[in-house]
């Protein structure tokens, strides 16, 4: 039996299935590219759970309505070796098959589960509060983080999300102090920058928030689309704060719109970005339709409310037909 690298044991997983287990874990919660390794490494590991319950859970995060089609071929290889992996291993395994069921709550509990007894699986806490985060369940985002600690005490990426729960329930003091704890360890931590980001926000200081944000700006460049665009999206909030219009409208044609144009968290973070341009008085052009014409390839995506009602509001801002085939 072999471990990942913060110690939680795997089985049935080769030197190369190693690898794309550590890669989807680091990808996972640094916003990395290298998440994706784990397809290919699962392809040849038809005998390892983890790695195929970790390739069916990217698949999920796709957050589109085929996405549980994709999942599925995985999670079945997955449950089909459970008799022979961990309890965690198990665990994390019908956790995807409660996501993938549409069971979110159970997949939640599950995660929290595996967290009461292994405090340093990170994948089981970035999955949890992935899902409390878009239910709104904000002191669940807490709760989730502090089960980690101590023991993750050493591990930047949790002292990140531990921040970005402090701040959704409006505990700025706590969540700085966590996220600049997660900097001690780690500079470019893009997930304790993004706290940092909230944090200076919610609190009005927009000359330091904007000051903060440039400083770490030139981290981000290797990032996965979402992560980049949407660290940038937040300065260019700052931007629009500070009134410097061409310093917004670049920021959106360079770094917010264009990374990954098919890709859901870029399609609403333009939108988004767009409408508080708009709000703002800037004149955005004809910005909205490359945005609107790729959120109208969705179809009738209504898998997270979420986004929904973001890609909405960009069908409807343009009055594309396919706003009321949303609707509907």
């Amino acid at each position: 039996m072999t471990q990942d690298m913060y110690g939680l044991h795997v089985t049935n997983a080769s030197e190369a299935a190693m690898q794309g287990i550590n890669d989807f874990i680091h990808g996972f919660i640094a916003f990395e590219p290298k998440a994706t390794n784990v397809m290919g490494a699962a392809a040849h590991a038809p005998d390892c759970c983890l790695i195929n319950t970790y390739t069916a859970m990217l698949w999920m995060l796709l957050e589109a309505p085929i996405a549980p089609e994709k999942a599925l071929p995985f999670l079945r290889k997955a449950e089909s070796t459970m008799a022979t992996s961990t309890l965690r291993e198990q665990m994390m395994t019908r956790a995807i098959r409660a996501w993938v069921d549409g069971d979110v709550p159970t997949c939640v509990s599950i995660c929290e589960e595996i967290l009461i007894e292994h405090p340093r699986d990170m994948v089981a806490l970035k999955l949890g509060q992935y899902h409390t985060f878009n239910a709104g369940d904000f002191p669940s985002m807490l709760r989730l983080a502090l089960k980690v600690m101590p023991a993750a005490d050493d591990i930047p990426y949790a002292h990140g999300m531990v921040a970005f729960g402090y701040e959704e329930c409006h505990l700025l003091d706590d969540a700085e102090t966590s996220a600049r704890r997660a900097m001690e360890l780690r500079h470019n931590e893009p997930w304790a920058h993004h706290a940092l980001a909230h944090i200076f926000l919610t609190r009005g200081q927009t000359a330091e928030g904007t000051a903060f944000l440039e400083s770490v700006a030139d981290t981000w460049g290797n990032l996965n689309s979402f992560m980049h665009s949407h660290n940038w999206w937040h300065l260019a909030l700052f931007y629009i704060s500070a009134g410097r219009e061409a310093d917004v409208v670049s920021a959106y044609d360079t770094h917010v719109w264009g990374l990954a144009k098919d890709y859901s968290q870029d399609q609403v973070g333009a939108a988004s970005l767009l409408a508080r341009m708009e709000f703002a008085g800037i004149n955005v052009g004809d910005r909205w339709a490359d945005v609107a014409s790729h959120i109208a390839k969705r179809g009738p995506d209504t898998v997270s409310p979420f986004l929904t009602l973001q890609y909405l509001y960009a069908l409807g801002r343009t009055d594309r037909a396919e706003a009321e085939v949303l609707l509907e």
